[in-house]
This record gives C-alpha cells, sequence and structure tokens, in this order.
C-alpha cells in the first residue's frame, strides 16, 4: 500500500492546529481561572493557573510557525496576541 503523502501532510495540518485551537482554549481557561483564585485569596492557585497560561501561550508560540495556511496562522497569531494580552493583566 503506497504512502499517501498528501493526506498525511493535510492530517498533520489538522491534528496541529486542533492542538494550538486547544492550547488557546486552555490558556484562556486557565487566565479565568487565575483571576478568580486571586479575587478569593488562594495565591498558590493563582501562580499555578498563571504558569499554566503562559506554559499554553509559548506551545502556541514554538508550534504555530508549522501552520502552513496564511489565514489560519494569522487568525492563531490574534488569538495568541489576545492570550498574552490577558497574561500580562495578571
Amino acid at each position: 500500500m503506497p504512502l499517501d503523502n498528501e493526506a498525511l501532510r493535510t492530517k498533520t495540518q489538522r491534528t496541529l492546529i486542533e492542538f494550538l485551537d486547544a492550547e488557546l482554549k486552555l490558556g484562556r481557561t486557565f487566565t479565568q481561572s487565575t483571576m478568580l483564585s486571586y479575587d478569593d485569596g488562594h495565591a498558590d492557585h493563582y501562580e499555578q493557573a498563571k504558569r499554566y497560561a503562559t506554559h499554553a501561550a509559548e506551545s502556541v508560540r514554538r508550534f504555530m510557525p508549522g501552520v502552513a495556511d496564511d489565514k489560519i496562522r494569522d487568525e492563531i497569531e490574534g488569538r495568541l496576541a489576545e492570550l498574552e494580552r490577558l497574561i500580562s493583566t495578571l
């Protein structure tokens, strides 16, 4: 059975985009958790959630160059910029 390189490339791109989407969603969830923890006075959880949000943003920044479609990469960059803006306010 011959290897279908184009199908493999397409599946890899789809998986990468799904991964980046999940990381961006996790990052936003962690920033929300950070804000709630701060409001409730839970400094330990605040620091941990902030660290996790930062790691999510770093993962997106690291793997985003692998996205082949310029339009999708631009959309991810915009979402990443928003996440990083939220993190900077913590």
